[in-house]
């Protein structure tokens, strides 16, 4: 499946973000990937937690994952959707917000 790269983010509190559309297939889908952070003593990621826009303009959760990748596999043509990550620690606290990245599907 060709995909073109949209956006790729500077590195941040998850890491990079990298985010590819599937342009030429149906149904679309929205890959991201991340890297994971830099290892902090004391500290152990277990997983991360994806967020994705809601209609009003607000975010809310859309997965929990072990792997620094996620497909979403909801999405609809001719919408624009934004994305963000949190790192996830072994009691559950949540890192600060990657940075946001879009992805307008065609």
């Amino acid at each position: 499946m060709p995909l073109a790269i949209l956006a790729i983010l500077l590195f941040g509190i998850v890491g990079a973000v990298l985010l590819r559309v599937g342009a030429d297939e149906k149904p679309h889908s929205v890959l991201l990937k991340w890297n994971p952070p830099a290892s902090k003593p004391g500290v152990t990621v277990t997983g991360y937690n994806v967020y994705r826009s809601q209609p009003d303009g607000s975010f809310g959760p859309l997965a929990s994952v072990v792997a620094p990748t996620y497909v979403d596999t909801k999405v609809n043509s001719g919408t624009t959707y934004y994305y963000y990550v949190r790192a996830v620690d072994a009691a559950g606290h949540e890192s600060p917000p990657s940075n946001q990245v879009s992805a307008t599907i065609p």
